[in-house]
């Protein structure tokens, strides 16, 4: 259990300006600041790497920061136990001592990319954090609420998920991913539709060539080759035309990520793979139809 003043899906407002002893505090450098208690880190999974925790003893004078704040000054993460920290607000000037470093974490979107941050000792947080491991999220909501009004009954029990808080700063994304998927559906569906009515044109269209064919010894599956090579064809040169222009919208989308994951050679190819496989399937059981009927009825008005 622990506290801080930022919950981890809220946009850290607080900041300070800071500068280097010595240096020109005209020339000041914002860094974003959020308090917590001592077990903040435990409780978060943020990774110290090099210093302490807080603890009971520690003063806001003490401060924790992260590896941006580090590059920022240009401190060698080595040296970081033993240097301090100028803070100018207004005409107020303190001196914060590094007692430790953490590992970059992202306390915003993925979209930003990650921003100098300190972290002091808070005594009166507005957030506390539980960290739990149950399955049983019912009972133990109610025995949290039970105590807290117990303890404060004069302030309301209100409680959140910290994944789902996290989760609403992708909403739009999730928006765009639910009407991508609904449009790629029905993108396919009127594909095959489209596709099945071309494939029942030809097959009528060649329903005497296949009869004769077949009376000619041509097996099955040299029938479902005829009817089918075209509209492969086609769908090929469909997905090398339509390849670019995807890689090409997908990168421009990503841009606006500053943490973004590349793009994989793959994902184009398993993606022909499975348009072939829907073509085929779609074109080629109407093929396999033709293919199988009588020859006889195809010639009879021959």
């Amino acid at each position: 259990m622990a506290s801080g003043n930022y919950s981890p899906s809220e946009i850290i407002l607080a900041d300070n300006g800071f500068y280097l002893p010595g240096g020109n505090k005209e020339n000041k450098t914002v860094v974003k600041r959020n308090g917590v208690s001592d077990g903040y880190f435990n409780t978060m999974g943020i990774e110290l790497l090099k210093g302490r925790d807080f603890n009971a003893a520690d003063t806001v004078d003490q401060i924790i920061v992260n590896e941006a704040t580090l590059k920022a000054f240009n401190i060698d993460i080595e040296n970081a136990l033993s240097a301090t920290l100028m803070k100018s607000y207004g005409d107020e000037i303190d001196e914060l001592r590094i007692i430790g470093v953490v590992k970059n974490y992202h306390f915003a979107s993925l979209k930003e990319e990650i921003q100098p941050l300190f972290l002091h000792k808070e005594t009166e947080p507005d957030w506390l954090f539980i960290k739990a491991n149950t399955e049983n999220y019912g009972q133990l909501l109610q025995g949290l609420e039970q105590k807290w009004k117990s303890t404060l009954s004069n302030i309301p029990f209100d409680y959140r998920f910290v994944d789902k808080e996290i989760e609403k700063l992708y909403e739009e994304e999730k928006r765009l991913g639910i009407i991508s998927v609904g449009f790629t559906i029905l993108a396919i569906f009127i594909s095959c539709l489209g596709l099945f009515g071309l494939i029942s044109y030809v097959a009528e269209q060649k329903k005497k060539e296949i009869g004769v064919r077949k009376v000619l010894g041509a097996s099955v599956q040299s029938v479902i080759k005829l009817l089918t090579k075209d509209f492969i064809k086609l769908v090929l040169i469909a997905f090398v035309l339509a390849s670019p222009i995807a890689y090409y919208l997908i990168s421009r989308w990503l841009e606006g990520f500053t943490y973004r994951i590349e793009i994989k050679f793959w994902v184009f190819l398993a993606s022909g793979a499975l348009v072939i496989i829907i073509t085929f399937l779609t074109v080629g059981l109407q093929s396999l139809k033709s293919a199988v009927a009588n020859p006889v009825k195809s010639l009879r008005s021959e």
